[in-house]
């Protein structure tokens, strides 16, 4: 069984750097590029771990994680 990780993060270089690396690793990774819609997926969709990054556009990565905070108590990494 594959562990999947949502990454969000709005650095497409570094996203894709991170999924290069981790898929060879056995891991499945959902990409997103902007909090909105982050916040949709990470609380319609179940994760082992979320990778999220501070400085993202409209909504911070504090104010996702509130958000996803709200509906969800899975594990955050915060970059």
């Amino acid at each position: 069984m594959q562990n999947t990780i949502l990454l969000i993060d709005d650095d497409t270089e570094l996203t894709d750097l991170i999924v290069e690396f981790l898929e060879p690793e056995g891991f499945q990774i959902h990409v997103e590029h902007e909090g909105e819609s982050a916040v949709k997926r990470a609380i319609n969709q179940s994760y082992d771990a979320i990778v999220l990054d501070v400085m993202l556009p409209k909504l911070n990565g504090f104010e996702v994680l509130k958000a996803i905070r709200e509906h969800s108590s899975t594990p955050v990494l915060m970059l």
